[in-house]
C-alpha cells in the first residue's frame, strides 16, 4: 500500500515537472510592428551569429503603411537577439521606423551594419522596391560575418516614417541593405534558459526510478 501511495506521489510530481516546462515554453516571444522603404526581412541570432530567418516582407512599402499589422515571434532557444535587415529600392529616401513590444526602436539600443548588398545574391533595386526580393538565411549569414557596426542616424521628417504614424525612425543610404541588431532583454523578452518538458521528464523519471529501487529493496 505504501509502494502504491509512493508510485501516485511520484507520477504527480513528474506530471508537475512537464507541466512547468509546457507552462515556460512560449516565454521568449515578441512583436513587431514595422515598416521599411523599401523592403525587410526579420531574423534572430545572438551577438555572434544570425541562425534564424523569421519573416520575410513582400509588400511594397506603400502597402506596408496601409496593411500595417503586428507580426508575432518566438525566438529559438539559445537566441537572444534580433535583426532587421532593411533593403533600399534606391529612391530618394531609405528609412526604418516601428515598434517591438510596443517600444519605438528609436529609444532602444540599436547597431547598425555596413552595407551589405555585395553579400545578397540576386538583389536589384527593381525587385525590393516592389518588396519581393527575399534575402537567403545563407547569404546573411555571410553577410553578418563580413559586417561592421556602428550607431544608426535618426530621423523623424521623411515620408515613410511620417506615414507610418511612428513619429521617428533611422536612415540608411540609398540602394544600400544594412542590418539592424537588437537585444531581446531591451524589449522584455525573457532569454532565461528553460529546460523543454521533455528534459524535465527524463530528470523526473530519473527521480522516480530511483526512488522505487530503493524503496522496494
Amino acid at each position: 500500500m505504501k509502494y502504491k501511495s509512493l508510485k501516485t506521489t511520484l507520477t504527480a510530481l513528474l506530471m508537475g515537472f512537464m507541466s512547468i516546462g509546457s507552462a515556460t515554453a512560449n516565454i521568449m516571444s515578441f512583436d513587431i510592428s514595422m515598416v521599411v522603404d523599401n523592403d525587410f526581412a526579420v531574423f534572430s541570432g545572438n551577438s555572434t551569429s544570425i541562425n534564424n530567418l523569421m519573416y520575410q516582407n513582400n509588400e511594397v512599402w506603400m502597402d506596408q503603411i496601409d496593411n500595417l499589422s503586428t507580426l508575432d515571434f518566438t525566438l529559438a532557444a539559445g537566441d537572444d537577439r534580433f535583426y532587421v535587415l532593411a533593403m533600399g529600392g534606391g529612391g530618394p529616401e531609405e528609412n526604418i521606423s516601428g515598434l517591438v513590444n510596443g517600444v519605438n526602436i528609436t529609444s532602444l539600443s540599436v547597431s547598425m551594419s555596413s552595407d551589405l548588398v555585395q553579400f545578397l545574391s540576386g538583389y536589384n533595386l527593381g525587385g525590393v522596391a516592389a518588396g519581393t526580393y527575399n534575402a537567403s538565411l545563407a547569404d546573411v549569414q555571410t553577410a553578418f560575418s563580413a559586417a561592421t557596426w556602428g550607431s544608426p542616424t535618426l530621423d523623424s521628417s521623411q515620408t515613410v516614417i511620417v506615414r507610418s504614424g511612428f513619429g521617428s525612425g533611422f536612415n540608411f543610404g540609398t540602394g544600400t541593405a544594412h542590418l539592424f541588431s537588437f537585444d531581446a532583454a531591451d524589449v522584455g523578452v525573457d532569454v532565461t534558459d528553460v529546460p523543454e518538458p521533455s528534459t524535465l521528464a527524463i530528470f523526473a523519471l530519473g527521480i522516480i526510478g530511483l526512488t522505487t529501487r530503493r524503496f522496494k529493496k
